[in-house]
């Protein structure tokens, strides 16, 4: 009984890891394409974040005042 009980257990996991597996392909991971686009949307922000900041300082030496409207409203598009 118990190796009849073994057997079918076993069997069970040989059927059901590969099922699973199918389910779940490809979830999760990013495909290249994906890794690419996530890649050069990061590359934009930094180089956007990096303008801004030369921006405001160039303003701060001369002695105006940074646009603070501009970084509220970044500020609720990232809530």
């Amino acid at each position: 009984m118990k190796k009849l009980l073994t057997i079918v257990a076993i069997a069970a996991a040989v059927v059901a890891v590969p099922m699973a597996l199918a389910q779940n392909g490809g979830q999760g991971q990013p495909t290249p394409q994906q890794g690419e686009q996530a890649d050069r949307a990061q590359a934009e922000a930094d180089a956007k974040a990096k303008r801004r900041a030369a921006a405001t300082a160039e303003m701060k030496a001369k002695g105006e005042q940074a646009p603070q409207k501009e970084e509220e409203e970044e500020a609720r598009k990232k809530r």
